[in-house]
């Protein structure tokens, strides 16, 4: 949630179940909007809550420029006041998503971590270290956005769509109308397919009906008693939800769960 919208947002988070305390919430817009300031942000997001053993993570990610991609930095907070800025690791693979421990609420906790090639040793992550990449996994995987939110530009900038007025009733039920909130990286051409009409300029966003496996079967979608509010849950990622209201530009994605991936998703649906 875009902190600009923070205030508009947060009451739709009750359709889905999930809620911020009011003290919390003018704490988070109060210290999120001074972040922002200080550390010279062009768009900063609250991502949600990480549930550990002994606290919560608050998180939270924002650029410098226009481009919503570019130079993005992570952040952190236990009591919705200080926040401290996460570092990409220099050593981050893909093989951290295998790590099932709880998160324990010690920043500087070290889980230990098999390495699945021959011959090799184990491998040791920081917490603070798997905390960036829990939020670059679920950002990467899992966060989505109605189609035309995103826009290409001439100079390969990807920016917010300040045209956007939402999607239809009859779209926004559709997981062929919501794409990954990340820099493409399917080809072009396989995004534009088989769209009837399309646009170069958000259209070439990884689209997120054919990018998940197990293919369609990776969200689950309800709305709200007045079928004006979406919400799609991710079944990897559980605790992920993102929302749009119909015929509008209010859209958004929040996180609270344990920051562990569903591997069993496989196993539990028809493939």
């Amino acid at each position: 949630m875009e902190i600009d919208s923070f205030t508009e947002l947060v009451p739709l988070l009750s359709n889905f179940w999930r809620t911020i305390p009011a003290a919390q919430q003018l704490k988070l817009e109060s210290s999120l909007t001074l972040l922002k300031q200080d550390h010279q942000l062009g768009q900063l997001y609250f991502l949600g809550r990480l549930e550990a053993h002994s606290v919560a993570y608050l998180l939270a990610f924002g650029t410098p420029g226009l481009d919503v991609f570019r130079e993005r930095k992570f952040y952190y907070s236990r009591n919705a006041v200080d926040w401290i800025l996460l570092l990409e690791p220099t050593d981050w693979t893909e093989e951290w998503s295998r790590l099932w421990g709880e998160f324990t609420g010690n920043a500087s906790f070290a889980f230990k971590m098999r390495s699945l090639a021959a011959g090799s040793a184990g491998v040791v992550v920081r917490e603070q270290d798997r905390l960036w990449y829990v939020i670059h996994a679920i950002l990467r995987e899992a966060a989505g956005v109605p189609r035309g939110a995103l826009r290409m530009s001439t100079e390969r900038d990807v920016v917010l769509n300040p045209f956007f007025q939402g999607l239809t009733r009859a779209e926004m039920v559709q997981l062929a109308n919501y794409q990954h909130f990340r820099r493409p990286e399917r080809p072009a051409e396989e995004n534009l397919r088989g769209r009837k009409e399309c646009d170069l300029s958000f259209d070439v966003f990884d689209r997120l009906e054919v990018d998940v496996l197990p293919e369609g079967k990776s969200f689950t979608m309800r709305l709200d008693d007045s079928g004006r509010l979406v919400v799609w849950s991710s079944l990897h990622w559980l605790g992920l939800e993102f929302f749009h209201k119909a015929d509008s530009n209010v859209y958004g994605f929040f996180y609270q769960g344990d920051g562990r991936k569903n591997w069993d998703l496989p196993f539990m649906v028809e493939v």
